[in-house]
């Protein structure tokens, strides 16, 4: 149980740690083809980045809601989040840089790379302290200090992510979003960079527009009738 005068703080918590959830299971239900698409291509970096998105935004919730059960130590489950979130923070750092890798030594540039693995290398680090916090509570249960130091993670996890959701669900190309954006590959071709006498894309968006149907007549007998033909789709 939270001591006196964090109660409030926690209840709050547990209601915008519920939205913040809820939020996001609607946001990509709009979508779900986008996060959860071809897995060949970029589906499975969205895919992972979303399950680090619910789980930082999962954890602020549970943490928040335990802490208002006054028969259960918050400690055990910040220091198995913070765990678990450690885990997390550095397999999805770890598969965004083998994604990233580019030319013939297949590998990113320092900055380049660093850029991708910002938002997981924060990750972690709040998920460090969250892991400590709760290794403090656990043995000092009633410890002040160690609920005003959980109350600032839970905060920081909120922080984290809205920005993985703001990454995932708009994919900012510009700016400090841009920036911290690690679905970004500038090394990847875009269609601008195609060669000009690459045969053309047919179907929307190309310009040419798909060949038309051609309606062939084959002689058949319809009905007993002889002699009426009927009429196919052929391409």
């Amino acid at each position: 149980m939270a001591p006196e005068g964090f109660a409030e703080f926690f209840l709050a918590s547990a209601g915008a740690g519920g939205a913040f959830v809820g939020l996001l299971f609607v946001a990509i239900s709009i979508g779900p083809r986008r996060t959860f698409g071809d897995p060949t291509v970029m589906g499975a970096p969205r895919q992972h980045l979303a399950e680090a998105t619910l789980l930082t935004l999962a954890n602020g919730f549970v943490v928040s809601s335990i802490a208002l059960i006054p028969t259960v130590n918050v400690g055990w489950i910040a220091l198995g989040g913070g765990m678990w979130g450690v885990a997390t923070a550095v397999h999805l750092g770890r598969r965004f840089a083998r994604v990233h890798r580019h030319g013939p030594a297949h590998h990113a540039p320092r900055p380049h790379l660093l850029r991708v693995v910002s938002l997981s290398l924060v990750a972690t680090a709040v998920w460090a302290v969250e892991g400590l916090l709760g290794l403090r509570l656990v043995l000092r249960p009633s410890d002040v200090a160690t609920f005003g130091w959980l109350a600032v993670v839970v905060i920081g996890l909120y922080g984290l992510g809205i920005a993985r959701a703001w990454t995932l669900l708009g994919d900012p190309q510009q700016g400090w979003s841009g920036w911290l954006n690690p679905l970004q590959d500038p090394g990847t071709p875009s269609e601008s960079d195609a060669p000009k006498d690459a045969p053309p894309r047919e179907g929307f968006g190309s310009g040419h527009a798909p060949p038309r149907r051609q309606r062939w007549p084959v002689p058949a007998r319809l009905g007993g009738a002889r002699g009426r033909t009927r009429v196919v789709d052929a391409l």
